[in-house]
């Protein structure tokens, strides 16, 4: 039995191999409409649409599994990208620092320049709690050669006065100080006045400008050098606002700063002593 078998087995295929031979002769001679070919179009037709929809139906499991097999490799990956887009965003953030610092220092030494007085740059450290941005802290003191009631300048004009020093720190009264006041002129007119300080506010107060003046918005403010207690010439500010007073003598007038008392870094303390002490007022 065994023998029979095995030997009608090598006849199914012998018959295979001669029936394949004979179709493969058949398909390479006949032509395009050929039985076989006809027969291969119709099967092809016959079983796209089965194998489009096979194909459909296992894409998902397909990109399922992909994501699966790489998910620890996107994982680390993203990571990694994670980290060097922060990398990159603390090297633009230092930049930024650095060229903001760069313009603030070139400033500093271009007010330098033409203040024709010794100055001691300084660094603000502090703002002292108890009040509305009218003092900061400085990081030089006696030891640098600083002494009270000296000015202090930044890179758009003055800022206050030295009112308090120990070795190695001082104390600054800014100009928006309620208690501050500077003997000023208006460039424009030759007037002089009063700078004050208001509670809360960046915006000066300039006092004592009659009524009949011609003051007016945009004039240039500087220090009138009235009493010696700051240098003549230091640029305040700028007229930004001008009023009758309601008492009827006076016009009020505001003045922008010429610094943001809220955004002080690098100071100029000007080598420059009054003949009298900072009392509150001119």
């Amino acid at each position: 039995m065994p023998e029979f078998f095995s030997r009608r087995n090598y006849l199914i295929l012998f018959a295979l191999i001669v029936i394949s031979m004979l179709i493969l002769t058949i398909h390479f001679r006949e032509g395009e409409n050929g039985p076989i070919h006809r027969a291969e179009r119709f099967m092809m037709t016959a079983i796209s649409p089965i194998q489009a929809s096979a194909t459909s139906a296992l894409t998902p499991v397909k990109d399922g599994w992909d994501y699966l097999v790489h998910f620890g490799n996107l994982k680390r990956e993203n990571r990694r990208l994670r980290q060097e887009v922060a990398k990159l965003q603390s090297k633009v953030l230092s930049l930024q620092g650095l060229k903001n610092e760069n313009s603030r220092l070139q400033s500093l030494i271009g007010f330098k320049d033409q203040a024709g007085y010794d100055t001691i740059p300084a660094r603000v450290t502090g703002m002292p709690s108890s009040n509305w941005w009218s003092s900061v802290i400085i990081d030089k003191g006696l030891d640098d050669g600083i002494k009270r009631n000296m000015p202090v300048i930044a890179g758009g004009g003055l800022v206050g006065q030295v009112v308090d020093v120990s070795q190695r720190a001082a104390k600054v009264i800014l100009l928006n100080d309620v208690q501050s006041g500077v003997s000023v002129q208006v460039q424009r007119t030759g007037e002089v006045g009063v700078i004050k300080g208001q509670l809360r506010e960046q915006q000066l107060l300039l006092k004592y400008i009659s009524k009949d003046s011609t003051i007016q918005k945009g004039d240039i403010v500087v220090t009138s050098g009235l009493g010696e207690l700051f240098p003549k010439g230091i640029y305040v500010g700028k007229v930004a606002n001008v009023s009758l007073s309601s008492y009827g003598l006076y016009k009020d007038v505001e003045v922008d700063p010429a610094v943001d008392f809220t955004n002080l870094d690098e100071v100029l303390v000007v080598k420059y002593e009054p003949n009298f002490s900072f009392k509150g007022g001119s």
